[in-house]
């Protein structure tokens, strides 16, 4: 099928839908409103709620809380954040007897890093 067929029919069908011929800059406006309309509509997606507000005690079923502030610390000194990294190590102080050896070893690593940083 020819793209032009095909571009009449279309316009045949339109106008018989609305039942009149729009021609000209009044059709062209139109037509690119029904299309961001429909473009609009394909993209609209819900916002979810915000999932900040989830309680600390909820994310051992995401992970490991000491895995994780262990990365988090990591972040803040590559970003030269030793304070928040502090805060993060003193998180993982709570469970310093619960650490397996390599997460230990990060541990005291980490906070070289920290006093380093501190010292000079």
């Amino acid at each position: 099928m020819k793209i032009d067929l095909f571009l009449e029919k279309i316009e045949i069908g339109f106008q018989s839908l609305i039942g009149f011929s729009i021609v000209g800059l009044l059709g062209m406006l139109l037509g690119i409103f029904f299309f961001s309309l429909l473009l609009y509509i394909i993209s609209y997606e819900k916002k979810d709620k915000k999932i900040s507000n989830l309680p600390v005690n909820g994310l051992s079923d995401i992970g490991d809380p000491v895995e994780a502030n262990i990365n988090l610390a990591r972040s803040f000194i590559e970003m030269s954040e030793f304070e928040k990294a502090y805060d993060c190590l003193k998180k993982i102080t709570v469970h310093k007897d619960d650490l397996t050896t390599k997460q230990l070893e990060r541990f005291n690593f980490l906070k070289n890093k920290i006093e380093e940083s501190k010292n000079g």
